[in-house]
């Protein structure tokens, strides 16, 4: 066995919303409903609307009371869930557990890096300056490093663009194409965006290297058409300050993670990869998707069997060692898709996901040696998807009693009942004054790893409208 050095990188993407609220002496007043002592703050209300979206969101009139009734269900439900001692059913601590280390995980990154990555002005002003004009390039384009290789050479032998383009074009392995856009609008990878406004008219590039190939560019015209009022600057000034923020926040989490594990030996065992591999292709339907966390995640049974030995050590670096199935449940729990129509194209992919797995286990090992852990939003989201899965708990429990048990045949009518029986009391002018952007914020944690919901979605499981 040859041991494999992991060589990790990491970027972090989040998108989070922050509402900065002027508190008021008596807390009550961000309560929007309490029920059977237990409080729906506003802060959690807009979170849990504005960052899911809401079924039938775009359904006229009584958006945030619907939503209120969604966040009852789940509290009412959660309480009855914890009643039965559903806290202690399999699969909660598990789930509890990864939605714990991924909140401490952000944390890290707010401690961290955050505070860190504010662009200075004079680098706003100059980049708000680039934003406000247009670049059109010529690019040639490849993935096939041998392509890139003798094109670098012969840039450095002096060869032009032009006469680059003439050589390669009809190349099956190369693409000839314009590009035309602003700084920061998304259009083209920020390696070559960067290029194109560090160059003049006229100027040509050296080889680029880019996320998904290479390239090469020449600048064709360059010109200002964006044309702001002193109000609309502002904005703009302040979109670019974001953008830069986040490219900045990007850089220093890559090195970040660098610094951490590039001392550590991570090795990657073959005879335990391999049997992995084997049991996935053995079992196409073992591996998903999608991307809500539904607490069926972590009650999987795992297919018994002889034939792959699943007991053999798959990762080992310091302070862990990761069995066959081990890494199956790691897969269950990110929901991370791997293709198991083809053997290397699954190698591959598995090969990334541990990657990820392992960088995580170190940031929330970091994340608990700072005492992160304890901080206040770790606790509030743990809060929120503690109640989240007891809910999705809870009514599964529900569903596989109900035959059994003619008095609640019905979910709307146990859902009902619970409500009905629920001491429940709703602050309607608070709920009224709430004004959202009308735009559902899908916000997701860990997007390298399949998509991954910040706070929980706003689930109905009432047949029929959600208006009830």
């Amino acid at each position: 066995m040859i041991p494999h050095k992991f060589y990790l990188h990491f970027i972090f993407y989040f998108f989070i919303l922050v509402s900065c609220m002027k508190r008021a002496d008596d807390p009550s007043q961000h309560e929007i409903a309490v029920i059977n002592g237990a409080s729906i703050t506003k802060e959690e209300f807009i979170r849990r609307l504005e960052l899911t979206p809401l079924p039938e969101f775009h359904k006229p009139g009584g958006r945030n009371k619907r939503a209120l009734n969604l966040l009852i269900d789940e509290m009412v439900v959660s309480q009855w869930a914890k009643e039965q001692g559903l806290e202690d059913s399999p699969g909660y601590k598990e789930a509890i557990d990864f939605v714990k280390q991924q909140a401490m995980i952000r944390e890290l990154f707010f401690e961290e890096i955050r505070n860190r990555a504010e662009p200075d002005p004079q680098q706003t002003d100059e980049t708000l300056h680039k934003s406000l004009q247009r670049v059109t390039v010529d690019v040639l384009f490849t993935r096939d490093e041998s392509t890139a290789d003798e094109w670098n050479k012969e840039l450095q032998q002096g060869v032009s663009f032009d006469e680059l383009v003439k050589e390669f074009e009809w190349h099956l392995s190369v693409r000839f194409s314009e590009q035309s856009f602003h700084w920061g609008d998304g259009t083209v990878p920020i390696p070559l965006e960067k290029m194109a406004y560090r160059l003049n008219v006229g100027e040509a590039s050296g080889l680029i290297e880019l996320p998904t190939g290479f390239a090469v560019l020449t600048v064709t015209n360059r010109t200002q058409d964006i044309f702001l009022i002193p109000y609309e600057r502002v904005q703009k000034r302040d979109q670019v300050q974001q953008v830069l923020q986040a490219r900045q926040e990007t850089i220093l989490a890559n090195q970040y993670v660098e610094r951490m594990l590039t001392p550590l030996e991570i090795t990657q065992k073959a005879h335990g990869f391999q049997a992995v591999v084997d049991f996935l292709m053995a079992h196409r339907n073992f591996t998903t998707s999608d991307s809500v966390v539904s607490m069926s995640t972590y009650d999987v049974e795992f297919p018994r069997t002889e034939e792959h030995d699943l007991s053999l050590s798959v990762v080992v670096a310091p302070g862990l060692t990761w069995d066959g199935m081990e890494i199956l449940s790691h897969i269950k729990k990110y929901k991370y898709p791997l293709s198991t129509g083809n053997r290397m194209e699954l190698m591959a992919g598995l090969t990334r996901f541990l990657k990820i797995t392992v960088r995580d286990y170190y940031l929330a090992k970091r994340a608990r040696e700072l005492g992160l852990e304890v901080h206040p939003r770790v606790k509030r989201d743990l809060a929120t998807w503690s109640r989240y899965f007891l809910y999705l708990k809870g009514v599964e429990t529900f569903q596989r009693s109900a035959i059994e048990n003619e008095r609640y045949a019905d979910l709307n009518s146990w859902l009902e009942e619970l409500t009905t029986q629920a001491d429940i009391n709703v602050n309607s002018s608070l709920l009224k004054s709430i004004e959202l952007t009308g735009i559902p914020m899908l916000t997701v944690w860990g997007t390298d790893a399949g998509k991954r919901l910040v706070t929980p979605p706003l689930v109905s499981f009432r047949r029929g409208s959600i208006e009830n």
